[in-house]
């Protein structure tokens, strides 16, 4: 039996062509929801034609939004761990595989959950590194104590590989994450999403990580990044329900909400989203998948982060800003040198990876 186990919307929009891959060939398969989050994401089960999961690990009415609720819903994954042969439905051991992806807490508890009950472990999205323990935090971490757990890497590319030389394991280089075949999917139906764009020129800005949006200067600065940005273009500002939060706590929403140029929106589901930023200028972003969609699709994109584990779309399509305003300017004025024509692969990630989950069914 193959188990996936999804958290967040990230991993369900990056696994999703995975498990329609191994639907197209029939094999057995089950999936499982931590509830890392909660938004939007029965409406992108919908959009994918997924089924509902067949086993939930947390029950509730929230998401881990905010540093106490994270606590909380860790403290209930934990605790469920002795259940584990009821969340694997009995399909435990060797012949049974647990697949988790990226580099969340839903990926080393789903890593540990297959240890522990002698199950394989597949890890996709394998070896991305930022060498930097608390940078970002605790995605690095996350990623090193999930390759110390896994049995089978499936790396996104030559660097990918080659960070985890000294891993015992199966290694596989798909040279591309399968957010390539997700983007493939999401191009070819997002105009279809009832969306109204902006009739003039904008940009959107998605930021969302812990290290940004949990500590008040930081936050601040962006603000005032994103107001300069604000000054030649309507910025759409799309909330992650943690970020939302944290614009109200700390009192910076009313500064948005002041500036004409700003338009605050919640979370979209897939597809508005793709066609939102699919006609944007660029996109402004702390997101590590963000930031790989955003270099299958060919659009410019300024990362509102000190470091990156995904090196390769530096200079390319996408700028590290490192928030610092000089590179934040420079970007405003020369964005369209990073404007790419969209990249096109010939080897689906998601079917390499279906033919080893194959050994499983």
């Amino acid at each position: 039996m193959i188990h996936f186990v999804i958290g967040t919307r990230a991993q369900l929009f990056k696994t999703a062509p995975v498990m329609l891959e191994c639907q197209k060939r029939s094999l057995k398969w089950r999936w499982i929801y931590t509830a890392q989050h909660k938004d939007t994401i029965k409406e992108s089960l919908r959009t994918f034609g997924l089924p509902d999961p067949d086993y939930t690990v947390v029950s509730w009415d929230t998401e881990a939004k905010t540093m106490g609720k994270m606590w909380i819903w860790l403290l209930r994954m934990m605790i469920s761990l002795p259940k584990g042969r009821k969340i694997l439905a009995g399909h435990t051991g060797k012949k049974n595989i647990v697949v988790t992806h990226g580099d969340t807490i839903t990926t080393w508890w789903a890593a540990l959950l297959g240890k522990l009950f002698r199950c394989k472990v597949m890890h996709i999205e394998a070896g991305l590194r930022s060498f930097k323990l608390f940078d970002p935090f605790p995605e690095e971490i996350n990623r090193i104590i999930t390759s110390r757990l896994a049995d089978i890497y499936i790396c996104p590319g030559e660097s990918s590989l080659m960070n985890l030389k000294k891993y015992r394991g199966e290694k596989i280089n798909t040279s591309y994450n399968t957010q390539a075949d997700t983007i493939d999917f999401g191009l070819k139906n997002c105009d279809k999403a009832e969306l109204k764009l902006p009739e003039k020129k904008y940009v959107v800005a998605s930021i969302h990580r812990y290290e940004n949006i949990f500590n008040k200067e930081r936050l601040e600065h962006i603000a005032g990044l994103l107001e300069k940005i604000a000054k030649k273009f309507i910025v759409i500002f799309v909330l992650h329900p943690a970020t939302s939060d944290q614009l109200d706590k700390l009192g910076l929403r009313s500064r948005f909400e002041k500036n004409k140029n700003f338009e605050l929106v919640k979370r979209f589901e897939y597809l508005p989203f793709i066609k939102l930023i699919k006609h944007a200028e660029f996109v402004v972003t702390d997101g590590g998948g963000n930031q790989e969609e955003l270099y299958f699709m060919g659009k410019p994109t300024l990362l509102f982060r000190h470091t990156t584990e995904r090196p390769d779309e530096l200079g390319k399509t996408a700028v590290l800003s490192k928030l610092e305003e000089p590179i934040v300017e420079k970007f405003i004025h020369q964005y369209k040198n990073y404007q790419q024509p969209r990249v096109r692969i010939s080897t689906s990630p998601s079917a390499m990876i279906a033919d080893v989950l194959a050994r499983f069914s």
